[in-house]
């Protein structure tokens, strides 16, 4: 796959061609591999997607890393200085995001079996046990899996696309998608896959980047949570809505998540890491200082705008339609 890929692919959301969007030069956590990825944004849809799409074995392959946060805890490094740590401050005040913490799944899960496609290492299984019947992932990384079934987690191969048999049998009263939606194949396959399995009652949660953050805006192809390859399609709370329609579900509340992060330590040092990396230099090149002033004038930027442009994450609960 190429970066130079000329033949605009449909939209999904509203069938007519999109326009080149952001060139990605390289994967930034595996530097040294080929790569190059062109990304492609649909203004109506509101909607991008990298294309053309890696086969299988490529995608599975942009997840054999060193270390990657569904492999094991990984600890932010980085170091505060004072008007790093003013920032912070100053945002978790603005900060009326939703997280999705213990009150959050007490209020929003039904008491009934819950399954988590693409659960990683099985940490939110764990969260959201007090407050269900029975727990069961499915989730493809061999690594991920590994740490999850070692918690005494109920763990099965698979992807959202496509389901292991002991799933695919069976009927959910609570289905997550969080943080996955991005990295599937086909997303709109996979909601739908998804939607089968869930009961008349039942309840499903998809949390997904907002690429309409004006966090994107500024940072372009070093955002964090654009995380090119692995991330493979790029929504906002419009289009997110819209494929979930597509896949017969209604929604019944919005929310957003994922202010106050965007001015901690680790995700300036990434940033500032992804540029040096896309710009062909080293890692220990990034230069940090300027992504803390490109993070204050990102404060000052968002501090009074909509809940849509402020942060990193949408999230939406639904039903059968």
């Amino acid at each position: 796959m190429t970066a130079d890929a000329t033949t605009p692919p449909p939209c999904p959301v509203t069938g007519r061609p999109m326009r080149p969007w952001l060139s990605v030069s390289r994967d930034w956590r595996r530097p040294g591999h080929p790569g190059g990825w062109q990304l492609w944004w649909s203004e109506a849809g509101h909607y991008g997607q990298v294309y053309p799409r890696p086969d299988a074995a490529a995608i599975g392959g942009f997840y054999d890393l060193p270390a990657y946060y569904t492999h094991e805890n990984m600890g932010s490094a980085a170091r505060q200085g004072m008007l790093g740590r003013l920032m912070v401050a100053l945002a978790w005040r603005l900060d009326r995001g939703c997280p999705p913490d213990a009150a959050y799944w007490r209020d929003v899960l039904p008491r009934g079996p819950a399954l988590e496609l693409g659960c990683g290492n099985g940490d939110r299984l764990t969260d959201i046990a007090p407050f269900v019947t029975e727990c069961v992932g499915v989730e493809p990384d061999v690594k991920a899996r590994k740490k999850a079934q070692e918690k005494g987690l109920t763990v099965l191969e698979g992807t959202a696309e496509i389901l292991p048999e002991a799933v695919s049998a069976r009927r959910f009263d609570a289905i997550l998608f969080m943080h996955v939606l991005e990295h599937c194949a086909d997303p709109a396959l996979a909601l739908a896959q998804a939607a089968g399995l869930l009961s008349d009652d039942g309840v499903m949660v998809i949390e997904v980047p907002n690429n309409a953050a004006l966090g994107l805006r500024q940072a372009g192809a070093y955002w964090r949570w654009l995380d090119v390859p692995r991330h493979l399609n790029f929504f906002t709370g419009e289009s997110l809505r819209a494929f979930v329609t597509q896949a017969g579900l209604r929604v019944l509340r919005v929310d957003h998540d994922g202010y106050t992060r965007q001015f901690l330590p680790d995700w300036i040092a990434d940033e500032a890491v992804i540029e040096a990396v896309l710009a062909g230099r080293r890692a220990e090149e990034a230069r940090n200082q300027r992504h803390v002033w490109r993070a204050l004038r990102l404060l000052l930027r968002t501090a009074l705008a909509p809940a849509s442009q402020k942060y990193d994450s949408v999230r939406l609960v639904c039903r059968k339609a």
